[in-house]
């Protein structure tokens, strides 16, 4: 069901450049998943997400295949830090997600240099760093809080 969610939120808001949920929500799933229930779920998304877009170039891929899990990692490793730890690194993740593609393009685009590919490439990473901070501040708590209940009433069906 989550990785559902995962590729659902993308399909819905595909329309919208720099829009999406997958920040926040690996970050939340990072919460509550351990990284054996966490990284196949990250690397199917990814997967997925390639097929979908037509993208699915080693090209293009690797950097997803390498930037995603990196999200899901360093956000299960802070997840007992505060909300503001993990609001930054859902910011930075933005920034360190465009730039695991400037190799690519470098490769692509033979005639552009690095600098050049960054300064044309910011204004984009900007706008995936303000999406990243929007949607966390509006959907972590309640989407922590839902898992809170989801995880508490399985717990009360179990025992």
């Amino acid at each position: 069901m989550l990785l559902a969610l995962l590729v659902a939120q993308e399909e819905l808001l595909v329309f919208i450049p720099q829009v999406q949920l997958t920040v926040v929500l690996i970050i939340v799933f990072a919460r509550y998943l351990t990284y054996k229930e966490l990284i196949p779920l990250i690397l199917a998304y990814v997967f997925l997400d390639n097929m979908m877009m037509g993208s699915l170039n080693l090209l293009y891929s690797l950097p997803m295949f390498l930037s995603w899990p990196i999200l899901g990692i360093v956000a299960r490793t802070l997840r007992n830090k505060p909300d503001y730890v993990l609001f930054i690194w859902g910011i930075l993740f933005a920034f360190i997600y465009s730039w695991m593609f400037i190799p690519v393009n470098m490769v692509v685009q033979s005639n552009f240099s690095v600098w050049t590919y960054f300064v044309l490439d910011l204004p984009w990473e900007i706008a995936l760093a303000f999406n990243s901070a929007a949607t966390f501040l509006l959907f972590y708590k309640p989407l922590c809080s839902l898992f809170d209940t989801y995880y508490q009433r399985t717990e009360e069906f179990i025992f």
